[in-house]
């Protein structure tokens, strides 16, 4: 049966990540659990919903005897981690119990066999390539808070993944809004792949991945699975099924409006004009004129706001409503200083993105000005 030793902080932190793949809403108990197994390589931590989410981490341990047993996710996440500082040993018995020790504590646990664990089946298969861990960090920033929540969509619940030879283009959506983000990339692969992510799997591969890491991701994906290997950590899923939206549809393919101005300078304006915009649907209206933007929101509860910051205008002044939750989304995956705004007709979508760039486009539903 399993029996190991090892230092708490690198258990707590396993134990932390892998928990978050229990989903709690599962109809096998079993499930709610953290599988945990000693082996020649340490000790290996299991959790999953069976479908959008499995999250699996290995951890140095001396093992005295390899084993496995399940234990409840929250329990054994408090107990781990009221015992800081401690070398900790785990050691399971004949009846699925965990003990749990430190230096001067002593913990049984209730736990289940770990044989009625059920895990996500090996890929078959699979098609393998490595980003960095900033690259994919930045992918993923730029377009996943754009998926939908909505789960009477679920097609829109995940990321569409487009992999070529060539590199890798990533788009989200919920209607309202699209993210679509770009990366030239020598991928070995013979021919085109596409897949829909859950954004419940790449909001733990965020969670996981080193934003200023060099260290590579390994992404292995088959027709129906996905995992991607960070480290001792290994983030999978089902892929959703599904036909993906026609997205190119809806990119605008000819603008006569654009406004450029400071991402900062913006962000900042519209966090003050949320203040009375939230009570109005997030509303704000964006007036351009004479070298200069005008943001102004009202609300007959509340009242009204208004501010001007400098912006270089083309074309025929613009004059549109956005919701500014979902402009202040987009600049905040924007790292370059200045942004563009392009747009047409009031009630035809907008875009944005970084000046001098087209890595990256997020595209964004016009609301009637009031």
């Amino acid at each position: 049966m399993l029996n190991l030793s090892c230092p708490q902080a690198e258990l707590y932190a396993g134990v932390q990540t892998v928990s978050h793949g229990v989903s709690g809403r599962s109809t096998q108990p079993v499930q709610n659990n953290i599988y945990l197994e000693s082996t020649a390589e340490g000790l290996r931590l299991v959790a999953t919903d069976l479908e959008f989410i499995s999250l699996e981490a290995v951890i140095a341990a001396s093992v005295s005897d390899e084993g496995a047993v399940t234990a409840p996710a929250r329990l054994l996440t408090e107990v781990i981690g009221s015992l800081a500082g401690e070398e900790i040993t785990l050691a399971a018995d004949e009846q699925s119990r965990l003990i749990v020790e430190g230096a001067r504590s002593r913990f049984r646990i209730r736990g289940m066999s770990a044989a009625d664990f059920e895990m996500l089946p090996a890929l078959d298969s699979p098609v393998e390539f490595e980003l960095t861990q900033r690259d994919l960090s930045g992918i993923l920033s730029q377009t996943v808070f754009a998926t939908s929540r909505d789960e009477t969509r679920p097609i829109l619940t995940g990321a569409l993944f487009n992999i070529n030879p060539g590199g890798l283009e990533v788009v989200a959506t919920d209607t309202y809004r699209l993210a679509l983000r770009r990366m030239t990339a020598e991928i070995p692969i013979d021919e085109p792949r596409s897949a829909i992510i859950s954004q419940r799997a790449l909001n733990e591969v965020l969670r996981v991945v080193d934003a200023e890491s060099e260290e590579p991701v390994r992404l292995s994906l088959s027709d129906s699975q996905v995992t991607f290997s960070i480290g001792n950590v290994t983030v999978g899923s089902r892929l959703i099924e599904g036909q993906f939206p026609n997205y190119e549809k809806v990119l605008p393919d000819a603008t006569d409006r654009r406004v450029t101005v400071d991402n900062h300078q913006f962000t900042e304006s519209l966090r003050r004009m949320l203040i009375v915009a939230r009570e109005d649907a997030n509303r704000v209206v964006l007036r351009g004129q004479e070298g200069m933007l005008t943001i102004t929101a009202e609300s007959q509860e509340v009242g009204r706001a208004e501010e001007q910051m400098p912006a270089t205008l083309e074309g025929d002044d613009p004059e549109i409503a956005f919701n500014a939750r979902y402009l202040l989304d987009a600049l905040q995956a924007v790292v370059e200083e200045q942004v563009v705004l392009e747009m047409s007709q009031p009630l035809a979508p907008g875009t944005l993105k970084p000046v001098d760039s087209d890595d990256y486009l997020y595209v964004i539903m016009p609301m009637q000005i009031m």
